[in-house]
């Protein structure tokens, strides 16, 4: 509601302005002053009608200015465009929207509507990061050894998707083939739920399975580097470490799990991606070596029939004799490369299978963190910084709404400072409230504030 009391305020300062009423308010002022309180003016004060429009301004001393700037750009695009829909309905300017200009202001307009609203109703809070949750998080990081980690960034996690979705496809196409005796809607539905959800399996079982890798051989490298402080002779060093850690998590533990446990799911990924891949190369080569086949003995009976409506006397053997010189090898040939074609190009598709779960496996083994802690440290880092950043340029746009203030009150303090000095003069009042006034000179809006802190 900042926005609404701050454009009413100014828009009512200023037609007080042009309307000529800070003359009779001006002349209030002066009649207020009593006999013998000169000297507050002198010193500084101000009149009512000042100090009412500092009061009025300094609540908005510590809001953001940048908002309100926003929100006044929406304001006026939203004001233009629903103008044009009034001249559009009252006079008949059909020339200003055909339908897709229509429906793209509406469009922009709801966007713009959307983007005011949220300006204007939402509080943004703090983050509650202190510095002292900081600090302790780049701590964790530091005796963790994962200072440098980070999770997978956004683009990697588009390309992610990009493969999982390649794979979805894959494995669809596949499973469709098992409902061919189905009918086309449940053959479309079972494979695409089947499929998707498959893939997503797999995606997540590699992604993980890096993960453990990665943790394994974390735990290796820290447990690797306290055991060499503690052969140093540096015993205090290492339960120094320990320490530290346990401050932070008190769970933590470099000890080494079961094999299960360490390597299981890490051989469950590469079953079950090696069984999925080999199983989709026979299961599709079997469907189009059917398909092959089936297509080929279709072209030879029509080649028998060629010849039996062109030779209605020949016998059968006959036919034989004549079909098989000239078709039979060279449909054999064509149907050979046809097969190998087909092998070669389900075999790239299964390389490219397990290119992209590699790179799964990969992706998790790179951008993951030895435990929920170092994740925990990390955003917290992160939050904080961004904190600190949204702070900054709030601070930003607080000092242009001061400068701002200032701007506006002392141009009406200027335009108010003479209206004064003639109602003192036109009422013929006391000389001396004119001198304190030329004394004091035009009141500024850094005088109220100076005052209020």
């Amino acid at each position: 509601m900042n926005w609404i009391k701050w454009n009413l305020l100014n828009i009512g300062l200023y037609l007080k302005r042009i309307l000529g009423l800070l003359r009779k308010r001006a002349i209030a002022d002066v009649y207020e002053i009593g006999q013998g309180q000169e000297e507050i003016i002198r010193k500084g004060s101000p009149f009512g009608f000042e100090m009412n429009v500092a009061d009025r301004y300094y609540e908005f001393w510590h809001q953001d200015y940048s908002s309100l700037v926003k929100m006044n750009i929406y304001f006026v695009i939203l004001l233009m465009l629903g103008l044009s829909y009034a001249l559009k309905a009252i006079l008949g300017f059909d020339f200003l929207y055909e339908y897709y200009i229509g429906l793209a202001s509406i469009m922009l307009s709801t966007v713009l509507m959307g983007l005011f609203a949220y300006e204007m109703l939402l509080k943004k809070s703090e983050d509650p990061v202190n510095e002292e949750d900081y600090r302790n998080a780049k701590e964790w990081l530091h005796f963790i050894c994962e200072k440098s980690r980070h999770p997978m960034p956004k683009w990697l996690l588009a390309i992610t998707f990009v493969g999982v979705l390649i794979e979805a496809i894959a494995i669809i196409i596949v499973i469709i083939s098992w409902f061919a005796n189905t009918s086309r809607t449940i053959e479309l539905y079972f494979g695409i739920a089947l499929g998707t959800a498959v893939a997503a399996t797999i995606a997540l079982t590699v992604h993980h399975a890096g993960e453990a890798l990665y943790k394994e051989h974390h735990r290796k490298v820290m447990w690797s580097a306290i055991d060499h402080e503690s052969k140093d002779n540096q015993d205090s060093d290492r339960r120094l470490i320990i320490r530290e850690l346990k401050k932070i998590n008190p769970a933590i533990t470099f000890k080494k799990h079961g094999f299960i446990r360490t390597y299981g799911p890490i051989m469950w990924a590469v079953m079950m991606v090696s069984l999925l891949s080999v199983f989709a190369f026979l299961s599709r080569a079997n469907l189009n070596l059917g398909i092959i086949n089936s297509r080929m003995q279709a072209e030879q009976v029509s080649d028998s029939n060629f010849f039996a409506s062109s030779s209605p006397t020949a016998s059968p053997t006959d036919l034989i004799d004549q079909q098989d010189p000239v078709n039979t090898p060279n449909a054999n040939i064509m149907s050979q490369t046809e097969i190998n074609s087909m092998y070669a190009s389900l075999l790239a598709l299964m390389v490219i299978f397990l290119i992209i779960n590699y790179m799964g496996g990969l992706s998790g083994y790179k951008y993951s963190f030895y435990n929920d802690t170092s994740e925990h440290s990390f955003r917290t880092i992160r939050k904080y910084e961004k904190q600190q950043v949204r702070r900054a340029k709030k601070q930003e746009g607080v000092t242009a709404m001061q400068k701002t203030i200032e701007k506006k009150a002392n141009l009406l303090f200027s335009y108010y400072h003479p209206l004064l000095i003639n109602a003192i003069t036109s009422e013929d009042l006391r000389d001396s409230l004119k001198q304190a006034l030329n004394e004091r000179g035009v009141y500024r809006m850094k005088t109220y504030i100076d005052n209020h802190q």
